[in-house]
């Protein structure tokens, strides 16, 4: 096996911070969902789906309704980004470039289909495309914190 070259030790060095950027907004989300749950529901939603539904119930409390347009959107955009946080957090990655320049990366997870049942499940994309997607789960993200600090204030959540 051959030394990477320094453009392939860049693109593997660049997917992992892409790939930390992802992982981190994606957690960022998820933490606030339960954080939120906590506190108002004194239960600790440990699925995502339970989150999201703990989220939503909330969004339909009297007192939140004014946030209820709002919190089911934060809801249903981080389901937008579950397949790519799964190949992100499970996924093994391998890198193919070519004399041109050109890249690939191929991701590899399991799912489960079944007791006892599981399907190899591949996605295959670029630098470009992965550092598309880190900039637009950060912007999401931005958005889900700026919220959550202003219901937070409103309804004096932090005290």
């Amino acid at each position: 096996m051959e030394e990477p070259s320094e453009f392939q030790k860049s693109l593997v060095k660049e997917m992992t911070y892409v790939r930390g950027r992802i992982l981190t907004s994606y957690a960022q989300v998820e933490f606030l969902l339960a954080d939120i749950a906590v506190k108002l529901e004194l239960k600790f939603p440990y699925l995502i789906d339970k989150r999201i539904k703990a989220v939503r119930r909330i969004a339909e409390r009297e007192g939140y309704e004014s946030y209820k347009v709002e919190l089911e959107q934060v809801c249903d955009d981080l389901l937008k980004y579950d397949d790519v946080r799964k190949f992100m957090a499970h996924g093994f990655v391998s890198l193919t470039t070519d004399p041109a320049g050109n890249h690939l990366y191929e991701m590899l997870m399991y799912e489960r289909r079944g007791e006892g049942v599981f399907e190899l499940m591949r996605a295959q994309t670029t630098l470009p495309r992965l550092q598309n997607a880190a900039e637009d789960i950060t912007r999401y993200v931005s958005h889900v914190v700026k919220l959550f600090e202003r219901i937070y204030l409103e309804k004096k959540l932090e005290q």
